[in-house]
């Protein structure tokens, strides 16, 4: 059997461990557009949850002692075409994720005021395609979505320097989108019981040294005691000696107008259904969700294939790509094995594909896993004090 991933994210290296136990003597092959694997956890992942990117050590074991090779700097549908890949193996899962940001349709948004909450976060995990300088964000900070990436953003951008100690900050990013920030807006339409975060990653804002916090949108009614959501923001907000941020909580509250004001940004909200307000803040980050870019564009991926994760037989879809940008990383692994389940009952047998020697002339200057290897160890090598790599440009 003959097997293409197209993706080396989660989703991906999931998709690979899973289907390696069913066809355990398969030839399987990993494509990614990088040079480097692991995807969302190398440069999604936020630098201070080391424990997540942890991850990486079980997925190395497959391309280390699993047989399961890494291809990098080949991009499927620029390098290679989705249908050679399908002529040259028996199976083929596209994992490649969701890399655009979803817009914001605010009125007023377009005009370049608001900054897609990917790019901020590639910046802050030294993405190779963000090479060029960071933006700075200025003093005060609107961020629009309750969901992980937003509480994410918001604490890494509160965040100083010492408080990286561990990690792999792009420590220049950091520093030019947050060196002159003391107030960030969190901004969301549900109420607190209803909100996307998780309680930790709220915890981990309200709980940073020197913060102080206010809460907008949230009923006297609302004690506490039935939803730990509600737990969270019950509690008078705390004194802080000499603070030095402040975050305004905004629940049930609707981003309805962007207007630019000389160097300043007027956001009109809506809280509830009457209540309006108007904000000024220096910069947007929109964090409401991600979808697929132009280059993701290889399949069209209707509800059914959603449901089923098969796009035909031979062809399937793993991940974001097929569920939208919802899930945590173990929620992946377990959609790989039932996806590999799917796809042992299409094809139980090899249907005498040629595999990766096919595309010999299309891969001759991939980036294999011992140059990966390389990769890790010089990053590791150049890490600045206190941190654990110094990412490499060329991804």
């Amino acid at each position: 059997m003959r097997i293409a991933i197209v993706g080396s994210g989660p989703s991906g290296c999931y998709s690979a461990q899973a289907l390696r136990r069913v066809y355990p003597t398969a030839e399987i092959c990993v494509f990614d557009a990088l040079k480097t694997p692991y995807g969302l956890i190398r440069y999604g992942v936020a630098a201070d949850h080391q424990g997540t990117k942890a991850i990486v050590r079980q997925f190395a074991r497959q391309f280390e002692r699993e047989d399961v090779r890494f291809f990098g700097g080949v991009e499927v549908g620029t390098h290679v075409s989705l249908d050679q890949l399908r002529a040259a193996f028996d199976i083929v899962v596209l994992a490649h994720g969701l890399h655009s940001d979803t817009p914001l349709e605010t009125p007023g948004a377009g005009d370049g005021s608001v900054y897609g909450a990917g790019r901020i976060t590639r910046l802050l995990n030294g993405h190779p395609e963000e090479s060029g300088p960071s933006p700075t964000l200025g003093a005060s900070l609107a961020i629009i979505g309750h969901g992980n990436v937003a509480m994410d953003l918001g604490r890494l951008l509160l965040k100083s320097g010492e408080d990286f100690t561990g990690t792999d900050i792009d420590d220049e990013a950091h520093h030019a989108l947050s060196c002159h920030l003391d107030t960030i807006h969190l901004i969301g339409r549900s109420a607190p019981d209803e909100a996307k975060f998780d309680v930790k990653m709220a915890s981990e804002i309200l709980d940073l040294p020197g913060v102080t916090h206010s809460y907008h949108g949230i009923g006297e009614h609302e004690g506490g005691l039935n939803s730990p959501r509600r737990e969270l923001f019950s509690a008078a907000p705390r004194d802080v000696d000499s603070p030095r941020a402040h975050v305004h909580w905004w629940f049930r509250t609707s981003p309805v107008r962007v207007e630019r004001e000389g160097t300043r940004i007027a956001l009109a909200l809506r809280t509830g259904e009457v209540q309006k307000s108007t904000i000024g803040v220096d910069s947007i980050i929109s964090a409401i969700g991600f979808s697929a870019d132009a280059r993701q564009q290889l399949y069209p991926i209707d509800p059914a294939a959603r449901e089923s994760g098969r796009l035909e037989r031979g062809l399937y879809v793993a991940g974001w790509a097929r569920r939208g940008p919802r899930g945590t990383i173990p929620d992946q692994r377990a959609d790989a094995r039932s996806l590999a389940a799917l796809i042992s009952s299409d094809l139980p047998r090899a249907g005498g594909r040629p595999g990766v020697e096919a595309l010999a002339d299309e891969v001759v200057n991939a980036s294999d896993y011992a140059a990966w290897l390389e990769i890790d160890r010089q990053e590791r090598e150049n890490a600045m004090p206190g941190r654990i790599r110094n990412k490499s440009r060329r991804g």
